[in-house]
């Protein structure tokens, strides 16, 4: 069986793998060139909201089982 900072760590493993998607989407949403820009603008925008919900979701529950969220890049 886990135990308890096993399953917050994993958690805050999966956290930071999140950030960093959300932040390659936001370089994404920046970054358009070409004819389908508001297409894709608006797609990429949908995504990093949707990553954004979920990223507050994991730290939310990282405190509710104890633990603390990271929420610094070096960590």
């Amino acid at each position: 069986m886990k135990t308890n900072q096993t399953y917050i760590n994993r958690l805050n493993d999966l956290l930071s793998t999140y950030q960093v998607h959300y932040q390659n989407l936001r370089s994404l949403h920046w970054n358009i060139l070409g004819s389908n820009f508001f297409e894709l603008h608006a797609k990429y925008e949908q995504l990093y909201n949707r990553v954004q919900v979920i990223i507050d979701d994991l730290a939310e529950r990282i405190l509710t089982v104890g633990g603390l969220p990271l929420s610094k890049l070096k960590e």
